[in-house]
């Protein structure tokens, strides 16, 4: 018995080995600590990748440009970064392609001080930003747009991640700051409130895409494909596993209190897409801004910076519908 028990015990080490032996390693990057990455990490955390034939363990990095380069250069083989960063290297011809994405939606919300009730009190007040050109900064520029003010009317501070805005908030540097849940909610318990929801006012201008290069969706493609998969299975199952997911993201974005990331997971599953689709006509608005500096952003559309054809295989093999089931 114990001979037949160490045999057993030994087939299935060599089992274990074998299969981990199969998985296709794929370097897998993102930007930011943020909601946006949820999915991502469940995926890695539920063995979601692995089910899939990948060998994923995502890596942070700092900043969409530095990550948009590694994606160039061939140092990250698939990022999770944001749209404009990505977009605004295609329209300079660099070697980058859409591939998805997680947040269609600019996810942000201008929060101030309970005092600041409308345009009045918030003109000549300074709102915290993490940079120029930032997400955050595009957020406030819709939030300053709905209040029917202009930039110059109040001060726009350059003040780096979340953790140094929301200071700047609570200490009275800063009015308000552009902000995604859960560091919005944790605010509202402060004495702050959401003076502006960008999220419900941006339409579809797009926040975070999948992107590869394309010379490595070329040589594979069902590699990009099985990635896909497995982020649209971790997207459904994130949506339908909320004693799952809510402790997983609390863990990951080391939130204190566990309402904060309720409502952040009750915020953004309206915002992940099942299919994981681009926004064209989001993407276009991108352009749109990216014309602003880059007069060669008029004359191309969204469709020559995108490759779905991995998520159309998808489509049309009945995957998505097979999912929701």
């Amino acid at each position: 018995m114990k001979r037949l028990l160490a045999t057993i015990a030994t087939l299935a080490l060599f089992g274990t080995m074998a299969q981990a032996q199969q998985l296709t390693k794929v370097r897998v990057a993102y930007d930011g600590f943020s909601m946006t990455s949820g999915p991502l990490i469940y995926a890695e955390k539920q063995g979601i990748f692995k089910s899939f034939g990948l060998d994923i363990a995502p890596v942070f990095v700092e900043a969409g440009s530095t990550l948009t380069s590694a994606v160039i250069g061939g140092s990250v083989d698939i990022a999770q970064n944001g749209y404009t960063s990505s977009m605004a290297a295609g329209v300079a011809g660099a070697n980058i392609v859409i591939i998805g994405g997680i947040s269609n939606k600019l996810p942000f919300q201008l929060v101030t001080k309970d005092a600041i009730k409308g345009a009045v009190q918030l003109k000549g007040q300074a709102i915290a930003i993490s940079r120029y050109g930032s997400s955050t900064d595009q957020a406030a520029d819709f939030a300053l747009k709905h209040l029917k003010l202009d930039r110059a009317d109040v001060k726009i501070l350059q003040l780096g991640g979340p953790a140094t805005r929301v200071a700047a908030a609570m200490s009275g540097q800063v009015g308000g700051t552009m902000e995604q849940y859960p560091d919005t909610a944790g605010l509202t318990r402060q004495g702050f409130h959401v003076l502006v929801d960008v999220t419900h006012i941006a339409g579809d201008y797009p926040n975070t895409s999948y992107v590869t290069n394309r010379t490595y969706l070329k040589n594979n493609a069902d590699v990009v494909k099985r990635f896909m998969m497995a982020m649209a299975t971790a997207v459904h199952a994130y949506k339908t596993n909320p004693d799952v997911a809510i402790p997983l993201t609390q863990t990951f974005l080391k939130v204190k209190e566990t309402a904060d990331t309720k409502a952040a997971y009750d915020a953004y599953v309206k915002i992940y897409p099942d299919d994981l689709r681009p926004s064209l006509a989001g993407m276009q608005l991108v352009l749109d801004e990216i014309a602003l500096k880059v007069p060669k952003a008029k004359s191309m559309n969204p469709a020559q910076l995108v490759d779905t054809s991995a998520l159309d295989a998808l489509q049309k093999e009945g995957f998505f519908t097979k999912l929701g089931k």
